[in-house]
């Protein structure tokens, strides 16, 4: 499916949207769509609101202005089960989960298709059993989820979400404490899954790499939306992020690809970016 027609049947709307911790004002009227089967980058410098934004979407906290709606429904009028059968979440930190298994952890995915008391039919077992191979950890089934590494974790979380079968999957930032190859190998693990996903990111080349749009926040208001191609740019990273940068693309994948540079005071970063204008 082209990005033209994706764009054209969004799965999520955001229209306005506002919210209020205290008296402070964290987000200012952002307005945005996602269409069906993308991915969605979320950037921005630490309290931007970004993670404040994702609470809005899977409903922790219920912003003070505007409208969220999913598949043209408000989000606030879908109950508590239609509205997990149809997002899951994955954070930066997981759960603990004492004394549960990875096939234990799993398995809490098919909650909310399930009746109180039901049992795990044969589908449902396989189907476990086929998300815990998707994501490489066929030897960790019984394995104590807490002994687990932080990548090993994330990526029961990710089995977790692929049982819960749903339309949306909402990340947040759930690569920052992980090494470089397991930050790459949980975000295209996630991309591959064919589904509509948003997802915070903290390295913006990994966010141009795999991301169909991106979403740039700035002390809780939207600064740019569109594709990598148009977003990523020198200027919006000095003016977003306060930092002197070279963009280029990237030679696999053509992306934009971000090179830093070290050591300029204020005023050499801004003589720099007038020279690259």
């Amino acid at each position: 499916m082209s990005t033209t027609n994706k764009i054209n049947h969004p799965l999520l709307s955001v229209s306005n949207l506002s919210w209020y911790a205290g008296n402070s004002q964290i987000l200012s009227d952002i307005s945005f769509q996602v269409p069906v089967g993308s991915f969605t980058g979320m950037l921005g410098p630490n309290g931007a609101g970004k993670s404040s934004l994702l609470r809005c979407l899977y409903r922790y906290i219920s912003p003070a202005n505007g409208q969220i709606k999913f598949n043209n429904q408000d989000i606030r009028s879908l109950s508590n089960q239609e509205f997990a059968r149809n997002v899951a979440v994955v954070l930066q930190h997981t759960p603990q989960q004492f004394n549960l298994s990875v096939f234990d952890v799993v398995a809490l995915g098919l909650i909310p298709h399930k009746t109180m008391f039901s049992n795990n039919s044969k589908d449902d077992l396989a189907l476990i059993k086929t998300a815990i191979e998707q994501v490489g950890l066929s030897d960790k089934t019984q394995v104590d989820f807490e002994t687990l590494s932080g990548g090993e974790k994330q990526r029961v979380m990710i089995a977790r979400a692929i049982v819960q079968r749903p339309q949306l999957l909402l990340m947040d930032e759930p690569t920052s404490h992980l090494d470089v190859k397991y930050q790459i190998q949980i975000m295209e693990l996630a991309k591959s899954l064919g589904i509509t996903i948003i997802a915070s990111f903290h390295d913006i080349n990994l966010a141009s790499a795999l991301c169909d749009q991106l979403l740039v926040l700035k002390k809780g208001s939207l600064q740019a939306v569109g594709q990598p191609k148009e977003v990523i740019t020198e200027v919006m990273l000095s003016n977003v992020f306060d930092v002197c940068t070279k963009v280029s693309q990237h030679p696999q994948h053509h992306a934009p690809h971000v090179t830093y540079f070290y050591g300029y005071n204020s005023s050499d970063r801004a003589a720099n970016q007038g020279d690259d204008k």
